[in-house]
């Protein structure tokens, strides 16, 4: 029974002119049966009893984001006075688009742990989707909190240039040939060759282009040549070769998951801005061909190449050789699963290290598995599938042939070894190239009941000793696998599958490949790029509803670059390039480590000298110009800031010719100096120019990118360094510092070392934060006592350092701060009051005499600046948070006091009240805290606290917000 709804769903997400329906879970209709199937649908992916658990999460992820059913029932129809469905066999549960996304939330929030190990941007797009925060804000918590937690952020890695296979002496001399003839001849080939790749990679994308018209006879030719001279095993490595060099990439796997730059930009771009680009393509969210998540296996890319030269070459015998060389690559590389896996290894080799090791091993293994299966079914392929007796006889002539690669054998020694994360990824490869007929045949029925097998045991919610993403590279490949047009709808339902265990070899030293996290979701990407589509699904449905009802949409805003470098064109660029590839080719690899050493260098130097040169004089500059325009004390700042750094970006652009200068005259200096007094001149001429150009080319990068950023991050500096120096140099401020300077007449320097002062205020923090009883009190008389021995010392400044009056001023500010909360637990001479309300009055009346003594401390004896901001900190504010009653008039008190001894002003006072109020808060201390803002700039000036205890204090919370 399928559990797909019929429900005539736009299958398309991307179709035009169509009005997202906006859904509401308070208009579900038959909630508890839409759990129920939710629940049974989700039993049955967790199981493995679908083919592709991915297509199902493809599935649920259209129903989260339909935008509107072909047709809507008669809602009220459906329903009795309780809500619920008077008929729920014959009813529509998917009629409505609330009862699909309702019933998408449910399972996407059983499969939650599948889902968090998607990558980082399918999290981010359900993380903001608004149909998932209303209709579950827990699953909505979660799914932000793996976006914020998640690394796993898969980049768009992009295809390498082609490269020709470098001479191998090993096998490509002229030991390796029977006659000179030969080796002649296969030395022309290779060149003709290579011609062939480099005109399909100029003209393949051309329309029009046709590859057999354009290339064939030429293919056919050289074939005729090498069968002369019998080198078809020499051509066939070279083939495979250089198959491995430029398509082992994930270019090779498909392109639905996104396209690629052109190569060219990419060459113009460089590494430096190469990650950029990548990080402005995942910005745009540009809708692609939906091709979904199973798409029929091809050859995309630089395999197409490969492919067309095998099917117009025709030959059997390159066809036979060529299968040779892959059969026995496949046996090596795949060898390697069934050695010893030893941690030592893992720990010598390093983690990353490993993850990239098996990387490049099991793509290797895809690739030439893929192109083994191409060419051992290429003789029984047909357009369409074959039935009745003809598939009868078929079957019967072809059981009696023998595979050229013994699979299932490989297969079951994986499964033994428990190295099933590397072999089943290129078992699946080869099989996706069956024909029609292949799995019929009594051999191909046997792989695939083993592979339904370990499909069926494999489940994610167990916990074995296989990791997850290895288990989930696994379940992915071999569910697109069942989904292939080649293989039978029914293989996947048909007969009783055992789900016992699978045998498995056990061993106490060897720790097992599949027991080792070496698939990341990268690698999960790479070999799976359909699963893209999950991503594409959710970007297009933002797209498509303009950001309402389908998450954030950031918003960029295109702006005009103006580069200062001139351009080249990019021929010119990708000519330089093969030159300068070419050069490199034929010298050591010493070489071409020198001169990207070089250009690395020079390029960094260049950029800290023009730093040093004419960023210096054009900041000194800038300096004069401030000076004459600060004076003024209403003077807009920030605008007198732009309009200088305006007038010195135009003189920034000779930091562009700076730099060249600089580079051409360093560059052949130093490549000189570091290759050998042997290098001839010639060789040593083309390297210095190519180390010039790399330089130049970043340093100028860098500059036409950060050169303004950096002009105006040096003049603000030196700007605000000037208005400090402004502000002290008043003539009002001047006379005070000079009268505090010193000690005061007949001083006797007999006052506390800072040192003590600093250690008791300590404690009194400790006691106030952390009371080591509960009835551990200070008396009032200690705190007076020690804010006098505090003025005293400050006073004296015989021992007084910098850092010392810094760390008291810190002190002071953070006691003054858990006084007006209470938390200092003061205890009075005669406190012996029996009402509640005159307790409080006493204790406001000790702190406020306190809090005074403060406020004529940091105005007159402090000569460092005070702190004070400190008051208004989140961790300060909140010890008012976190006591049972506010103090909000001591805190009153403590604001009028600040502004009436000049500490500060009124503005600086609402402006920190002001950025207190966007701090996350309680919503009773949020409210009490805005009126206390209100209140702060209204009322005027209060001398003593104690009458706000009477009108404050006493009432209940929330009574400030209402007098505001």
């Amino acid at each position: 029974m399928s559990l797909k709804p019929n429900v005539g769903l736009n299958a398309n997400p991307l179709a035009e002119n169509q009005l997202v329906t906006s859904a509401d879970v308070n208009q579900v209709s038959c909630m508890k049966q839409l759990e129920q199937l939710a629940q049974l649908y989700s039993f049955c992916i967790a199981e493995n009893l679908v083919p592709n658990i991915f297509l199902e999460f493809f599935f649920v992820l259209q129903l989260l984001t339909a935008k509107r059913t072909s047709s809507v029932e008669d809602r009220e129809s459906d329903l009795d006075f309780s809500g619920e469905c008077k008929d729920a066999v014959q009813k529509q549960h998917f009629c409505s688009i609330h009862n699909c996304v309702y019933f998408a939330v449910q399972v996407l929030d059983y499969h939650f742990e599948i889902v968090s190990h998607l990558e980082k941007g399918t999290l981010k797009l359900l993380a903001e989707n608004d149909r998932i925060a209303s209709f579950s804000p827990v699953l909505h918590g979660k799914l932000m909190t793996a976006y914020e937690n998640s690394t796993a952020k898969v980049s768009l890695l992009l295809p390498s240039c082609v490269q020709s296979v470098s001479f191998q002496p090993e096998t490509d001399n002229r030991s390796n040939f029977c006659t000179d003839k030969a080796f002649h001849i296969f030395k022309k080939q290779r060149d003709i060759f290579y011609e062939l790749l480099r005109e399909w990679e100029d003209n393949y994308e051309k329309p029009g282009w046709d590859f057999e018209k354009r290339l064939g006879e030429r293919i056919r030719v050289m074939m005729a040549h090498l069968s002369a001279a019998c080198n078809y095993s020499h051509f066939a490595r070279l083939f495979l070769k250089q198959l491995l060099q430029i398509c082992k990439g994930p270019v090779g796997g498909g392109t639905s998951w996104g396209d690629t730059p052109d190569q060219d930009v990419l060459n113009m771009l460089g590494p430096d801005n190469l990650s950029r680009l990548k990080r402005l393509q995942e910005r745009f969210l540009v809708p692609h061909n939906i091709s979904g998540p199973c798409p029929p296996p091809s050859f995309s890319g630089c395999q197409q190449f490969f492919r067309d030269f095998i099917l117009s070459a025709g030959s059997y015998q390159f066809n036979q050789h060529l299968m040779d060389s892959l059969c026995l690559q496949i046996l090596e590389l795949d060898g390697l699963a069934l050695v010893e896996h030893e941690p030592s290894d893992r720990e010598a080799m390093g983690e990353q290290d490993e993850k990239k090791h098996f990387a490049s091993i099991l793509m290797s293994l895809r690739l030439l598995a893929k192109f083994f299966g191409f060419l051992v079914f290429l003789p029984y392929r047909t357009s369409e599938p074959v039935t009745g007796d003809q598939l009868e006889s078929a079957v019967v002539l072809r059981n009696q042939t023998h595979p050229v690669l013994d699979i299932l054998k490989l297969l079951s020694q994986s499964i033994q070894k428990r190295c099933t994360v590397l072999t089943i990824p290129w078992v699946v490869e080869f099989l996706s190239l069956m024909d029609y007929i292949a799995p019929f045949l009594d051999y191909y029925g046997k792989i695939f009941a083993l592979l339904l097998k370990l499909y069926r045991c494999m489940l994610l919610s167990e916990d074995k000793e296989m990791c997850f993403l290895n288990k989930l590279l696994i379940l992915a490949v071999l569910g697109w696998l069942f989904q292939v047009p080649t293989v039978p709808e029914n293989l996947f339902f048909s007969g009783e599958v055992k789900t016992e265990e699978l045998i498995t070899e056990s061993g106490t030293k060897i720790q097992a490949l599949d027991s080792v996290p070496l698939v990341d979701q990268q690698l999960l990407y790479t070999c799976c790029p359909y699963l893209g589509e999950l991503r594409k699904l959710l970007s297009s449905f933002v797209l498509g509803s303009g950001g309402k009802n389908g998450g954030y949409i950031r918003k960029i805003t295109p702006t005009a670059a103006e580069a200062l470098a001139p351009k080249t064109s990019i021929t010119q660029q990708k000519l330089q390039a093969e030159l300068e590839q070419a050069f490199f080719h034929n010298q050591s690899p010493s070489l071409r480590r020198t001169v990207e050493f070089v250009a690395e260098r020079i390029g960094s130097n260049c950029v800290k000298h023009i730093k040093a040169t004419l960023v210096a004089e054009l900041v000194k500059k800038a300096e004069v110009i401030l000076q004459d325009n600060v004076k003024a004390e209403d003077a807009n700042y920030d605008r007198l800031l732009d309009e200088v750094c305006s007038q010195l970006y135009e003189e920034g652009a000779q930091a562009l010719i700076q730099g060249k200068e600089f580079c051409r005259k360093k560059g052949p200096e130093a490549v000189k100096i570091l290759l050998p007094e042997e290098t001839s001149a010639a060789v040593l001429s083309c390297a210095a120019n190519i180390a010039v150009g790399l330089a130049t080319e970043k340093a100028c990068a860098w500059l036409s990118m950060n050169i303004t950023a950096l002009i105006k991050r040096e003049v603000k500096a030196t700007f605000s360094r000037m208005l400090k120096f402004q502000a002290v140099s008043l003539p009002s401020t001047i006379e005070a510092i000079q009268k505090k300077k010193g000690c005061p007449p007949n001083c006797s320097h007999q006052t506390p070392f800072p040192s003590q002062i600093i250690s008791e205020i300590k404690d009194v923090l400790c006691i106030a934060v952390g009371p080591r009883d509960e009835d551990e009190e200070i008396q009032f008389v200690e705190l007076e006592s020690l804010l006098g021995r505090l003025s005293q010392t400050l006073r004296c400044r015989k021992f007084i350092c910098p850092t010392s009056e810094q760390q008291l001023a810190k002190c002071t500010v953070e006691m003054a701060s858990l006084l007006v909360s209470g938390h200092v637990p003061i205890r009075g001479l005669n406190f012996q009051v029996s009402q509640k309300q005159e307790q409080q009055q006493a204790k406001n009346h000790l702190t406020s005499n306190l809090l005074k003594s403060l406020f004529s401390i940091w105005k007159e004896d402090f000569q460092t600046p005070v702190p004070l901001q400190l008051i208004f900190s989140g961790k300060n504010v909140s010890y008012l948070a976190d006591s049972k009653q506010h103090k909000w008039d001591l805190f009153l008190f403590v604001l009028h006091g600040l502004v009436e001894n000049g500490l500060m002003t009124e503005k600086e006072i609402q402006s920190n009240l002001h950025k207190l109020l966007e701090l996350s808060w309680p919503l009773d201390f949020s409210k009490e805290l805005e009126s206390l803002s209100k209140i702060f700039i209204s009322e005027n000036y209060i001398a003593e606290p104690k009458t706000l205890a009477y009108e404050l204090v006493g009432q209940s919370r929330g009574t400030v917000a209402a007098q505001s």
